[in-house]
């Protein structure tokens, strides 16, 4: 069965707790890679038959690599920080685990360059769907699938009011 940090089993030992730690450590890579622009490193994050799905812009899920260069190409020119926030984090066994996070993102791109979408700037809100296998003692990201409850965006072109910068 799963085990959550507080249900009616009581508290989590140490070593689920590291378990903890160590898919929030791998999530805060994630956002430093996407933000770092690593493809690279990014990449070696996830099992290589991951799947990632953006359905705001995708009708299915996409495979790992062509996965990275959506989101590559999607960030361009831009500057991005992505924030995620209070995991509610599941162990299903000693390699599958699942996660649901809180995120927020804000990507900005240069006034003479606009995104691919013809933004100027992004500020979403949502949540980040995922399933963990761990894979020779380390846990990588298997399935991956943002949510968003809301989005604002100034289109390239546009003057963006000072709470958008």
């Amino acid at each position: 069965g799963k085990r959550q940090a507080t249900g009616p089993r009581g508290a989590m030992t140490g070593d689920e707790i590291a378990e903890h730690l160590e898919i929030q450590a791998l999530k805060a890579r994630y956002f430093r890679c996407v933000d770092g622009k690593d493809w690279e490193q990014l990449e070696s994050l996830f099992v290589p038959d991951a799947t990632l799905f953006f359905p705001e812009a995708q009708e299915e899920p996409l495979a790992l690599r062509k996965s990275i260069a959506f989101i590559a190409e999607g960030i361009g020119e831009g500057v991005s920080i992505h924030h995620g926030h209070m995991p509610e984090i599941s162990i299903h066994s000693p390699t599958r685990a699942s996660a649901i996070w809180a995120m927020e993102d804000r990507i900005y791109w240069p006034a003479d360059r606009a995104s691919p979408l013809g933004l100027r700037t992004l500020h979403g809100f949502g949540h980040y769907h995922e399933d963990y296998e761990k894979v020779d003692g380390r846990w990588l990201i298997r399935t991956l699938k943002v949510v968003r409850i809301h989005a604002s965006a100034v289109p390239a072109g546009a003057q963006a009011p000072s709470w958008a910068l």
